[in-house]
Protein backbone atom coordinates (compact mmCIF):
# COMPACT_ATOMS: atom_id res chain seq x y z
CA UNK A 1 0.00 0.00 0.00
CA UNK A 2 0.83 3.56 -0.61
CA UNK A 3 1.25 5.94 1.99
CA UNK A 4 -1.52 7.83 0.63
CA UNK A 5 -3.66 4.41 0.71
CA UNK A 6 -2.45 4.41 4.30
CA UNK A 7 -3.80 7.74 5.11
CA UNK A 8 -6.64 7.25 3.25
CA UNK A 9 -7.77 3.91 5.61
CA UNK A 10 -6.52 5.70 8.72
CA UNK A 11 -9.35 8.58 7.97
CA UNK A 12 -11.89 6.06 7.68
CA UNK A 13 -10.69 4.38 10.86
CA UNK A 14 -10.68 7.45 12.52
CA UNK A 15 -14.15 8.54 11.22
CA UNK A 16 -15.67 4.85 12.38
CA UNK A 17 -14.55 5.92 16.15
CA UNK A 18 -15.25 9.21 16.49
CA UNK A 19 -18.71 9.93 14.68
CA UNK A 20 -20.52 7.15 16.79
CA UNK A 21 -18.52 8.31 19.96
CA UNK A 22 -19.65 11.37 19.57
CA UNK A 23 -23.42 11.21 18.92
CA UNK A 24 -23.83 8.06 21.76
CA UNK A 25 -22.37 10.84 24.09
CA UNK A 26 -24.00 13.55 23.82
CA UNK A 27 -27.42 11.39 23.27
CA UNK A 28 -27.24 9.44 26.20
CA UNK A 29 -26.03 12.75 27.90
CA UNK A 30 -29.24 14.49 26.80
CA UNK A 31 -31.37 11.29 28.03
CA UNK A 32 -30.00 12.38 31.63
CA UNK A 33 -30.88 15.86 31.47
CA UNK A 34 -33.36 17.36 33.60
CA UNK A 35 -35.12 20.91 33.71
CA UNK A 36 -32.90 23.82 32.67
CA UNK A 37 -29.95 22.23 31.43
CA UNK A 38 -32.65 19.91 28.91
CA UNK A 39 -33.88 22.96 27.58
CA UNK A 40 -30.71 24.63 26.61
CA UNK A 41 -29.55 21.41 24.76
CA UNK A 42 -29.95 21.08 20.97
CA UNK A 43 -33.28 19.93 19.22
CA UNK A 44 -32.53 16.75 18.23
CA UNK A 45 -32.92 17.94 14.37
CA UNK A 46 -30.20 20.69 15.34
CA UNK A 47 -27.99 18.36 16.93
CA UNK A 48 -27.53 16.15 14.21
CA UNK A 49 -26.71 19.08 11.66
CA UNK A 50 -24.33 20.56 14.16
CA UNK A 51 -22.57 17.10 14.45
CA UNK A 52 -23.38 16.84 10.40
CA UNK A 53 -21.83 19.84 9.43
CA UNK A 54 -18.72 19.43 11.91
CA UNK A 55 -18.10 15.68 10.21
CA UNK A 56 -17.82 17.41 7.04
CA UNK A 57 -15.17 19.77 8.04
CA UNK A 58 -13.58 17.02 10.32
CA UNK A 59 -13.87 18.23 13.60
CA UNK A 60 -17.04 16.81 14.77
CA UNK A 61 -15.81 16.09 18.09
CA UNK A 62 -16.04 19.80 18.90
CA UNK A 63 -19.84 19.16 19.41
CA UNK A 64 -18.91 17.56 22.66
CA UNK A 65 -17.48 20.68 23.90
CA UNK A 66 -20.35 22.68 22.72
CA UNK A 67 -22.68 20.23 24.19
CA UNK A 68 -21.41 20.30 27.51
CA UNK A 69 -20.64 24.00 27.53
CA UNK A 70 -24.18 24.44 26.39
CA UNK A 71 -26.24 22.44 28.60
CA UNK A 72 -24.01 23.26 32.43
CA UNK A 73 -22.91 26.53 31.60
CA UNK A 74 -20.40 26.34 34.48
CA UNK A 75 -16.70 25.86 33.95
CA UNK A 76 -17.16 22.10 35.12
CA UNK A 77 -19.67 21.26 32.20
CA UNK A 78 -16.78 22.72 29.75
CA UNK A 79 -14.53 20.98 31.25
CA UNK A 80 -16.74 17.82 30.98
CA UNK A 81 -16.66 18.66 27.60
CA UNK A 82 -12.60 18.92 27.29
CA UNK A 83 -12.43 15.67 28.72
CA UNK A 84 -14.70 13.82 26.34
CA UNK A 85 -13.79 15.55 23.39
CA UNK A 86 -9.33 14.52 24.47
CA UNK A 87 -11.07 11.05 25.19
CA UNK A 88 -12.68 10.81 21.52
CA UNK A 89 -9.35 12.13 19.87
CA UNK A 90 -6.99 9.93 21.77
CA UNK A 91 -9.32 6.67 20.96
CA UNK A 92 -9.02 8.03 17.32
CA UNK A 93 -5.57 8.33 17.15
CA UNK A 94 -5.16 4.76 18.72
CA UNK A 95 -7.22 3.32 15.99
CA UNK A 96 -5.74 4.65 13.86
CA UNK A 97 -2.33 3.53 15.06
CA UNK A 98 -3.62 0.61 15.09
CA UNK A 99 -4.73 0.18 11.55
CA UNK A 100 -1.43 1.35 10.42
CA UNK A 101 0.17 -1.38 12.36
CA UNK A 102 -1.88 -4.12 11.39
CA UNK A 103 -1.89 -2.93 7.30
CA UNK A 104 2.29 -3.25 8.16
CA UNK A 105 1.80 -6.35 9.99
CA UNK A 106 -0.17 -8.03 7.14
CA UNK A 107 2.66 -6.52 4.63
CA UNK A 108 -0.06 -4.89 2.37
Amino acid sequence: MTEGNIEFVQILVGWAVTLPAVVTIIVRDERHLRGQRLERAWPSQSRDAAIFGLWLMGVHPVCLLVHFARTRRTTMGVLQGLGWLLLVSVGALGAELGAAIAIDGLGL
